[in-house]
């Protein structure tokens, strides 16, 4: 990276309150770059890491696509609201009377913590109408804040985890503070609601903070005025190379010839990878990060010709 050229992955610990839009746009303007872009939406109640690419670091935003996540959620127990967050009016739910309250809680909070563990694998999710889910190139809760109805589709997620931290009484509601490692596109709002109706209380999401994305933690994160102190200083040493955002694409290693090769742009025999491919288990067609002693050198893929099965590349990196 250059001063005059900047170009890398910003790792941003987004405050509450700003859409991933606007601060993606304080980034252009702190950089003086015109191509910028984030990866992984997060909602404006939501705070943590977001990862935003700019100059040709945006051109690495769709090997980051299907980054898995990591989120820090307090789910309070017996109200609803009509976001399934904090920033909502409380349109339903049923605050547990001190009856069910105890049940809830004895046994080490054992019904909670059932309920929890039923959500963990593959799930059906029907977002919030107010989360930020693109509907026809506008995020849902824009719709919705102008009071105008959209049909939101459902999609299947992971949940690969839930660690609860802690489940605590707060102004006479229990909350579950938890952390949740997921595939992307998941919901953590819509998390809460359905082990809120799991329990017959209800439930929303009185907060929300990313913990990591891919490759990178929010403890590499950095507050935009941190961020815009330290690059109008003459420091951009906290930008981080745009190859390590790969860091989860499928790897080979390739000699030194291929790799040269590889950075000219010459097509490859597909035979000469053949093993490495599939000892990796990479199907044509998926993208493959190609590694020199240990370096990033090209993403490549392979793809059918009329001179036959090929490798070609699709990045490359100096």
């Amino acid at each position: 990276m250059t001063d005059n050229t900047p170009s890398g992955i910003v790792l941003v610990d987004k405050p509450e309150g700003m859409t991933s839009f606007s601060v993606t746009s304080r980034i252009r303007k702190i950089f003086g770059v015109k191509k910028a872009g984030h990866a992984g939406t997060l909602d404006p109640f939501a705070t943590g890491l977001l990862a935003v690419a700019v100059g040709r670091g945006t051109r690495v935003l769709r090997y980051m696509e299907n980054d898995e996540k990591t989120y820090r959620a307090e789910m309070v127990l017996g109200k609803i609201t009509s976001t399934g967050d904090i920033e909502g009016e409380v349109v339903g739910g049923k605050i547990p009377d001190e009856t069910e309250k105890q049940a809830l809680l004895s046994d080490d909070a054992g019904k909670i913590r059932e309920s929890v563990k039923k959500m963990i694998g593959e799930i059906t999710q029907v977002p919030s109408v107010y989360s930020a889910i693109k509907i026809n190139g506008r995020p849902a809760y824009d719709y919705a804040r102008k009071g105008q109805s959209v049909e939101i589709p459902q999609r299947k997620v992971t949940i690969f985890s839930i660690e609860i931290k802690d489940i605590f009484e707060k102004e006479e509601l229990i909350h579950v503070l938890m952390d949740v490692h997921c595939s992307k596109g998941t919901y953590i709002r819509t998390l809460c609601e359905d082990i809120g109706n799991d329990l017959g209380t209800g439930a929303y999401c009185e907060s929300l903070r990313r913990l990591s994305s891919g490759a990178f933690s929010v403890e590499q994160a950095l507050p935009l005025e941190e961020i815009e102190r330290r690059y109008s200083s003459g420091d951009s040493a906290f930008v981080v190379e745009e190859a390590e955002a790969m860091s989860g694409l499928p790897k080979i290693s390739v000699t030194e010839k291929e790799a040269i090769d590889l950075r000219n742009g010459k097509k490859l025999d597909f035979s000469v990878f053949k093993d490495r491919m599939y000892a990796i288990g990479a199907t044509e067609g998926e993208r493959v990060l190609a590694l020199h002693e240990d370096r990033p050198c090209a993403v490549i893929y392979s793809e059918q010709s009329d001179e036959g099965l090929l490798i070609r590349e699709e990045r490359v990196f100096a």
